[in-house]
């Protein structure tokens, strides 16, 4: 699959999630975001959308708790707009940031949807998106991107992921191993094993992470609700780095 939409969307997405709040300290070996107890203010995650890319490209996350499980959640656009969910802010450096040679992430995603919710995708059922594949959400990772456009500066998970359909019955965790290349695709849709070097390299400088959404042949064109079915909203309970 090549997991793309558009080069100069990514670039441009991925530079407004830069963020600048209240640097907080979380402890190695452990999880890096439960999003349990959080402290005041915005949270330090934002949601990119495809059709606000020339106004206000992201939205901030809401606080949402399920039981006594804390968690961020997005509201689904009703155009299969919905790119990425994903952090840079350096209060995550060492923990979901920086150099993750050997690490693992583990997410719990989950919907809260009306009944007659249908997901959808961008290009579903058209020549340029021929793929048939469910709308699905998967982890994404890029390094530094300040120099030259560089396929292997972006990564997304291959095996690790859910469908926004299944997620209607019950939430699912997934889980990505960084030591792995053969786990991951580039830009271009290119297994990390196809060049360890580049991977490792982008490995040890994560600067974006997070999750991102698609269907089809893609894994990153943008997923929505389809007008007049239902609504609901994309729920993330946990969001881990180990060890």
């Amino acid at each position: 699959m090549i997991p793309k939409r558009s080069t100069t969307f990514i670039i441009a997405a991925l530079a407004v999630v830069l963020m600048s709040l209240v640097t907080i300290t979380h402890p190695r070996a452990t999880r890096a975001e439960t999003f349990d107890n959080p402290r005041p203010g915005a949270v330090k995650w934002k949601v990119v959308d495809y059709n606000r890319i020339t106004t206000h490209p992201a939205r901030i996350p809401f606080k949402i708790t399920v039981g006594n499980d804390g968690g961020i959640g997005f509201d689904f656009l009703f155009t299969p707009d919905t790119a990425l969910l994903g952090t840079s802010h350096p209060s995550y450096k060492g923990d979901l940031l920086g150099d993750m040679t050997g690490k693992s992430l583990t997410a719990t995603v989950g919907v809260t949807v009306t009944p007659t919710t249908v997901f959808t995708y961008y290009g579903e059922g058209t020549p340029s998106n021929p793929c048939v594949f469910p709308a699905n959400v998967r982890f994404y990772f890029q390094t530094d991107t300040s120099g030259k456009f560089e396929y292997t500066d972006y990564r997304w998970s291959d095996f690790a992921f859910a469908t926004l359909d299944e997620l209607k019955a019950a939430d699912k965790t997934i889980t990505a191993n960084f030591s792995d290349p053969s786990a991951w695709s580039d830009w271009n849709g290119q297994s990390g094993a196809t060049n360890p070097v580049a991977f490792a390299n982008a490995v040890k400088d994560v600067q974006f992470v997070g999750l991102s959404y698609g269907g089809g042949c893609f894994f990153e064109n943008g997923v929505g609700i389809v007008p007049g079915t239902g609504s609901g909203y994309f729920r993330l309970m946990d969001f881990t780095a180990t060890p």
